[in-house]
């Protein structure tokens, strides 16, 4: 799945950071792949912070430029040698813009098949305005993203840095991107003799309940029925490993969240629809919810990822 590929893994060298580390070594280790350790050096810093008046002439924000750059350079050159160490090869890249963007540009760049990504899970009115560098990569990344909160529940043996993948967690809506992501899950699950649980949450739509009473008593079951039966239709089509169909009825991350952490689930892999705009902002998408709230890693794969290409 990832053989012999590239894994990117950004770094603002905090816990979280060094934390979600270790999953990516552990990764690129395990399918000899190849990490590229990159920082972004926020070029916020330099031109004034969000409208806050903290301006730098241009000799002081070249002289602050170069020194984030040296001590970016030594604590990248520092984690080179710890991969190295544990026997996976990697590149350092220190590069100033945008965090977001530029994880992007470089994700493609460099013609990587992950990103490994340290999330410290915001809430509440800063998340609304600005929105985290975590979610707009997510949204936005053309390859899987592998998203790591800590603390959680763990795949990485700590002992050994090997990976130990028992359960894994697919939610469904039944879309085409669903299913465009849906082999990618049996596929990882083949490859660690993990279980898969297929899981689809029925959301009654919230204006039923003032406007239209009666309905409701009649489209939730009906909902449900024919979630049932699509589930098992995606059961019976899946070979090869241990599955499982789940039918809930509630809000979808709230569903998703509480079974992964009710059943021990190692990993969830969600499709992202990588929506933006006003719909965005005033409702969100199930998949970066479940980023921010899951306490177990969580990979999201854009609809279009068609898998690993092979390197030249």
């Amino acid at each position: 799945m990832f053989t012999n590929s590239n894994i990117l893994i950004p770094t603002d060298f905090s816990p979280y950071s060094n934390h979600a580390m270790t999953y990516g070594v552990s990764i690129a280790r395990q399918y000899g792949g190849v990490i590229h350790f990159l920082h972004v050096i926020d070029d916020s810093v330099l031109t004034g912070m969000r409208g806050h008046a903290m301006w730098l002439t241009r000799p002081e924000a070249d002289t602050l430029l170069e020194s984030m750059r040296e001590h970016a350079t030594s604590r990248l050159t520092s984690l080179v040698q710890a991969a190295a160490d544990l026997g996976v090869n990697a590149e350092q890249h220190t590069v100033v813009g945008a965090p977001a963007a530029e994880i992007l540009r470089v994700a493609l760049e460099k013609r990587c098949t992950l990103v490994v990504l340290a999330t410290h899970g915001r809430s509440g009115f800063d998340h609304i305005v600005f929105g985290s560098v975590a979610e707009k990569v997510v949204r936005q990344c053309p390859v899987p993203v592998l998203s790591i909160k800590h603390p959680e529940r763990e795949f990485v043996k700590e002992y050994d840095h090997s990976l130990e993948i028992k359960r894994v967690l697919f939610p469904t809506d039944f879309s085409s991107f669903a299913d465009k992501a849906l082999p990618f899950a049996v596929s990882l699950c083949r490859q660690f003799s993990a279980s898969l649980t297929l899981l689809h949450a029925t959301e009654i739509p919230v204006m039923l309940p003032e406007f239209m009473p009666d309905s409701v008593v009649a489209v939730g079951p009906e909902m449900e029925v024919a979630a049932r039966q699509a589930l098992d239709r995606m059961v019976k089509e899946i070979e090869g490993i241990s599955v499982e169909a789940v039918s809930r009825t509630g809000i979808p991350h709230r569903e998703i969240c509480h079974y992964a952490d009710e059943h021990h689930v190692d990993l969830v892999i969600i499709p992202t629809h990588g929506r933006s705009g006003l719909v965005h902002v005033l409702f969100g998408s199930v998949a970066e919810k479940v980023v921010r709230l899951a306490k177990c890693p969580v990979m999201t794969i854009r609809p279009e990822w068609n898998g690993p290409e092979p390197l030249p």
